[in-house]
């Protein structure tokens, strides 16, 4: 799951698919989606077992992922001002809350295409 760089389609469960920013940085990492509005695409912050919503201006999904690619953690609509860490993750997926698809706890991330 691992590319520097650039975007990457990843898709789980069979219907779930999502194009993902890949965030290798320190610094991509630390400002992940602040800054962005609502409607700013997903991340993938490829190391990072935690992430934090301070200074955020809307909620967000998130789903921690293990080196296996399997969701370890998923939480929905996680507010401004949170952090939110997860043992044995080794990725984190967020994007501005929305409605519709997105991985729930034992779903397999796979990069597609």
């Amino acid at each position: 799951m691992r590319r520097a760089g650039g975007t990457l389609s990843v898709g789980w469960g069979g219907t779930g698919a999502l194009d993902v920013r890949v965030l290798t940085s320190w610094r991509e990492r630390l400002v992940g989606l602040l800054g962005t509005d609502g409607t700013a695409g997903a991340v993938l912050l490829v190391g990072c077992s935690s992430i934090h919503t301070f200074g955020m201006s809307y909620p967000i999904d998130v789903a921690f992922v293990d080196g296996a690619g399997r969701v370890v953690l998923a939480r929905r609509a996680l507010d401004p001002g949170r952090l939110l860490g997860c043992r044995g993750a080794r990725h984190a997926m967020e994007r501005p809350a929305a409605a519709g698809e997105w991985p729930e706890e034992g779903d397999v991330l796979v990069a597609l295409g």
